[in-house]
């Protein structure tokens, strides 16, 4: 397992993103397809995390799917915006992959998902918002740590939204979305920046 600068997260020959929103700024669609295509050039198979779209707006989301779908395979979990995307790939509430269980974060996923030995996840937009003497900044940010589910010790890596326009929520002052923020105590896990630094969310 890898993480890579530009918020996705790689698995052998799979590569992880989430969030990408298209259309919340049309404009943006075609940067965002690009971006995700030198991935798709690199990868056998490029996995969705969920929120392929953005709900209620208009999108390049057809021109995404027929040019990743031309380099690479593509697997769209369905997340809660994604009303609407070709049936044909989606994903209900999530995959296994292996040991990885993969799924969009808003909505608890179907048990075989759940009993992974490592959850990835994303719907929470993470970030760290960084202080200093005249303000402050966020950084988008990858959450990692640990949680037990039914006596068993299990990772978590939760995804930073692939678009880098979109809100996000600095997680050192306030609770992210999703139900595993509200069933898992995170505070003690790790944020990890885009260009690899680490810092304890229990410090911040």
């Amino acid at each position: 397992m890898k993480l890579i600068k530009s918020g996705a997260l790689a698995i052998g020959s799979n590569v992880i993103i989430a969030d990408l929103h298209l259309g919340l700024f049309r404009f943006h669609d075609p940067v965002l397809i690009e971006r995700v295509a030198k991935l798709a050039e690199k990868f056998e198979t490029v996995i969705i995390a969920g929120d392929l779209k953005h709900l209620g707006k208009r999108s390049l989301t057809k021109e995404f799917i027929e040019k990743i779908s031309g380099l690479a395979e593509l697997i769209v979990i369905r997340g809660n915006h994604d009303v609407g995307v070709d049936y044909r790939l989606e994903n209900s509430r999530g995959i296994r992959l292996g040991k990885y269980g993969i799924f969009h974060g808003h909505a608890i996923p179907e048990e075989r998902v759940l009993d992974a030995k490592c959850l990835i996840f994303a719907h929470a937009h993470p970030s760290v918002l960084l202080t200093d003497d005249v303000g402050g900044y966020k950084e988008r940010a990858f959450l990692m740590g640990e949680v037990t589910i039914n006596a068993e010790r299990k990772r978590v890596v939760v995804l930073p939204a692939f678009n880098e326009i979109c809100a996000s929520t600095a997680v050192n002052i306030e609770r992210p979305a999703g139900f595993a923020f509200r069933r898992w105590d995170y505070k003690e896990w790790d944020a990890v920046l885009l260009d690899g630094t680490v810092l304890k969310l229990s410090t911040l």
